[in-house]
């Protein structure tokens, strides 16, 4: 398990945190630059590995894998530059 400095060493600039957690122990984490506090947030996982993410724009909304890969793209999302 990790102790509150450690955390604290990960966690300690603003932001959104995607975490994803095995055992009891943090095995990824990505921080998402929040420049509102209200919007929807698209997390990406690869293997089970936090990888990427973004917040929507004001008013966006996902309704299709295409949607999401053409947003991602605008945003700069790297697990869709490749595809």
């Amino acid at each position: 398990m990790m102790n509150i400095e450690e955390l604290r060493k990960i966690f300690c600039e603003d932001g959104l945190y995607a975490v994803c957690v095995e055992n009891g122990n943090f095995v990824s984490h990505y921080r998402i630059m929040c420049l509102r506090k209200n919007g929807a947030a698209l997390i990406n996982f690869v293997d089970g590995r936090v990888t990427d993410g973004f917040i929507l724009r004001e008013g966006e909304f996902v309704t299709s894998l295409q949607a999401l890969k053409e947003i991602g793209i605008k945003a700069g999302f790297s697990a869709f530059a490749e595809e």
